[in-house]
């Protein structure tokens, strides 16, 4: 019953992520505006099949058991994807001091075309992601657009060969289900680690 509502919520959703809210402006690093993400539902339901860094094909019910923070973007992108990587880099390590452990960091990729799992492991260790703690994503064109709409990522192809889209950074629990979102590239890190600490303690 879960997945027949979470198919239904997406067929609803799905346009959204492709149809854009406000261009993205590149020389001032303005993201499009997000979508409203799926609510009352696991984004664990998904079945679409993904395929890691190292290769190993995934499904996104894999991630249960802990917290994860989620975004999607793009290696080759250099207006606002280095700053949406920086600010969970920030995340990580504000966790780390806070001695906030069993965290995942997920980062799923918008160009199924350009980043295959050998260009996600090679960006991985340009930026020295730990791979204990990060996973990132190739998946199909279905797959990419069925996470978007779950998660309120509106995206489009640009006129530069890349993509036009939201900056959100999504917080999910154990199970899938989205407990706290920043859907645009001004980051509270402090108020994202007290969102964590609060899904450590229950």
């Amino acid at each position: 019953m879960r997945v027949q509502f979470l198919s239904l919520a997406l067929a609803g959703l799905c346009w959204a992520s492709v149809v854009p809210a406000r261009a993205h402006d590149h020389e001032h690093m303005m993201p499009m505006q997000a979508g409203q993400p799926l609510s009352g539902a696991s984004l664990y339901n998904l079945d679409a099949r993904w395929t890691d860094q190292d290769g190993k094909a995934i499904q996104l019910k894999d991630l249960r058991g802990m917290p994860v923070v989620v975004a999607m973007a793009y290696t080759s992108c250099k207006d606002i994807c280095p700053l949406i990587v920086a600010n969970m880099v920030a995340i990580e390590n504000a966790a780390k001091a806070k001695k906030v452990a069993d965290i995942r960091f997920a980062f799923f990729s918008l160009d199924s075309a350009v980043d295959t799992p050998t260009r996600l492991k090679a960006y991985a260790d340009e930026r020295g992601l730990d791979p204990a703690q990060w996973s990132l994503y190739h998946g199909d064109d279905k797959a990419v657009r069925d996470l978007a709409a779950a998660l309120g990522v509106r995206y489009r192809r640009d006129d530069k060969g890349g993509f036009d889209h939201s900056a959100a950074i999504t917080l999910l629990d154990g199970e899938g289900e989205i407990v706290f979102q920043k859907a645009d590239a001004k980051l509270d890190i402090d108020e994202f680690v007290t969102k964590i600490e609060g899904l450590k303690k229950k």
